[in-house]
């Protein structure tokens, strides 16, 4: 069942006031910075960061959510004028993907991870998601899980496919497993599409 555009729109609405909170709290504004009542200043301050970079980085399998609640998510960041890096958006022609992504996860101040039930099946995904939560352990990065259509426990629960096993290296798909574990233990929103 598709997920209406109101349930969409509510969801979508709700993880901006978080995120835009959370921005506010790393001191990143969509036009400067966030002053300490939460207002916005107009002067652009990027001391640290050059204004090119994202402020959030999002993760997600394209063929279960790209055109619903990752696309409202998306929008609505770049509409509040925050930097949303999307690979499918925001990566030239002619970029080497293995080396931009990973920059853009370096760069962003936290990322919302879209689980979904295929989502463990990609290793582009799983592959950013080790990187996010090596980010969140050495940097302070901070990941907002979104349980699209699953649980928390079924990321927990999961168990490495046979094809993931026979295809990849022992230490990659153990990294995996232990980055989808600790994601599950962060608390998220739990999105059902099921009704």
């Amino acid at each position: 069942m598709a997920l209406s555009t109101k349930t969409t729109s509510v969801a979508t609405a709700a993880l901006f006031l978080l995120l835009l909170h959370s921005l506010a709290l790393c001191g990143a504004g969509p036009h400067g910075r966030f002053g300490h009542s939460g207002s916005i200043t107009q002067q652009p301050n990027y001391h640290h960061r050059p204004p090119w970079r994202p402020d959030v980085f999002l993760n997600f399998r394209g063929p279960d959510v790209r055109h619903t609640f990752s696309d409202h998510l998306y929008h609505a960041l770049v509409r509040r004028g925050i930097k949303a890096f999307r690979d499918d958006r925001d990566l030239p022609r002619g970029v080497n993907v293995t080396e931009a992504i990973p920059r853009a996860i370096e760069e962003s101040r936290l990322s919302v991870v879209v689980l979904s039930r295929g989502y463990a099946s990609s290793e582009y995904c799983l592959d950013e998601l080790v990187k996010i939560m090596l980010n969140m352990k050495e940097r302070g990065h901070r990941p907002f899980p979104v349980f699209y259509n699953l649980s928390p426990d079924d990321v927990a629960d999961h168990r490495s496919s046979a094809s993931h096993k026979r295809r990849y290296s022992y230490e990659r798909v153990e990294g995996w497993s232990h980055a989808l574990t600790s994601i599950a233990q962060i608390s998220g929103w739990v999105l059902s599409t099921d009704r």
